[in-house]
């Protein structure tokens, strides 16, 4: 029997293929707001814009995902590629109509929706069981490398050159990015449906009901996470902290280094304590930032909270893609999404209430609670998966 190898063909592939489309979607993120405010749209648009992304995200991935495993891993990966290259080429073609940004960001949030689950899925299909961990650090480091220079480059390209020069790049890259999936081999052979026949709803058909517990874990870390991303910014601006333009810079950079040597501490810890001492750090790294007053503690806290997340996060992806059952694995990972884009929506509409009410150290505070109440959760997860080895 031929043993897989970790850097294959393919491999290489998909994470160069995520890579290029991470960069189109990170650049839009941190740019389309600013665009959308210069040709003439409010506030109100901006929040319509994120909530449309959102909204059809979901919908689109709690529909659509699978068909990841019924059609196959590169059905998918292309079909949602090719989408998700039409999305730019749509941006660029209405970008001076406010109108016209926001119904490709909807349509964004169908194309994102096929396109995102398929990755990670591949992954866990090509790697060897031994080395997933270390497989999706690389894989975390694609996916979140654009961000680093996505926002500078993207604001460069917007304003020292021109709108269009940046719509043509992030088209050109979401065009790259479909020739890396075109590249990829599926390994993967759908099996023979076992769910209940068509016209019927089913929530297992749509939801991998045997990770919903380490699901759970993702929602309540990326509700209290929430707060870092939403509010981080102008609370360290409402207490005059310099700097804070390079907090989420310091924070990916971090999350990189800790990917690079994450793997390592399955040598000497189990996965239960690596994901539980994960989340105790990001808890301990929020309620630290209620207290930070300078420059130095908020960039401290931002290392602290990206060291905690990388190691629960990475960790517990690879449990979930492990528990489920071969032929699931993309509704596995498309479940593990929507949990955290739940957790993510409902904890920024919460914290946005705290902080108008009672300021934002004390939602910081509460965050960090949130964060650490995902930890006895973390622990029943852990002994299902060791029910489910030892049966196994």
């Amino acid at each position: 029997m031929e043993t897989k190898k970790l850097w294959s063909r393919n491999f290489i592939c998909i994470n160069l293929c995520v890579l290029f489309a991470s960069f189109t979607n990170f650049a839009n993120i941190y740019v389309l707001p600013v665009h959308v405010l210069r040709i003439g749209g409010s506030n109100t648009d901006v929040g319509l814009m994120g909530a449309a992304l959102t909204v059809v995200g979901l919908v689109t991935r709690l529909t659509l995902s699978p068909l990841i495993d019924r059609w196959g891993r590169k059905p998918m990966l292309l079909l949602g590629g090719f989408l998700f290259a039409l999305n730019s080429l749509g941006y660029l073609l209405l970008k001076d109509l406010v109108w016209g940004v926001i119904l490709m960001r909807c349509f964004s949030g169908f194309s994102q929706g096929i396109l995102f689950p398929v990755p990670p899925t591949v992954v866990s299909d090509i790697s060897p069981k031994e080395k997933l961990v270390d497989a999706l650090g690389y894989f975390g480091i694609a996916s979140s490398l654009p961000a680093m220079f996505s926002s500078p480059l993207g604001l460069f390209l917007y304003e020292q050159v021109s709108p269009d020069a940046f719509f043509i790049v992030t088209l050109a890259m979401a065009a790259v990015s479909v020739f890396f999936a075109f590249l990829y081999r599926d390994e993967y052979v759908p099996q023979k449906s076992k769910e209940k026949a068509a016209g019927r709803f089913a929530l297992g058909n749509v939801l991998e009901l045997s990770v919903l517990v380490p699901c759970l874990v993702f929602l309540l870390a990326i509700f209290g996470f929430s707060v870092v991303n939403n509010f981080v910014i102008p609370f360290g601006e409402s207490r005059a902290i310099a700097g804070m333009s390079w907090f989420f810079t310091v924070h990916n950079i971090a999350i990189i280094v800790t990917r690079l040597f994450a793997n390592k501490l399955k040598n000497v810890l189990s996965s239960v304590k690596i994901i539980t001492g994960g989340l105790a750090i990001i808890g301990a790294g929020t309620i630290l930032t209620a207290f930070a007053g300078g420059t130095w503690m908020m960039m401290l806290a931002s290392v602290i909270m990206a060291v905690g997340g990388t190691l629960y996060s990475q960790y517990l992806q690879a449990d979930i893609l492990m528990m489920a059952p071969g032929n699931r694995r993309g509704v596995a990972n498309s479940t593990m999404m929507l949990f955290q884009d739940v957790g993510g929506g409902i904890g920024a509409a919460v914290f946005g209430v705290t902080s108008e009410r009672f300021g934002y150290p004390f939602s910081f505070v509460a965050a960090g609670i949130v964060t650490l109440s995902a930890i006895p959760p973390a622990l029943l997860a852990g002994r299902q998966r060791n029910r489910n080895s030892v049966s196994a």
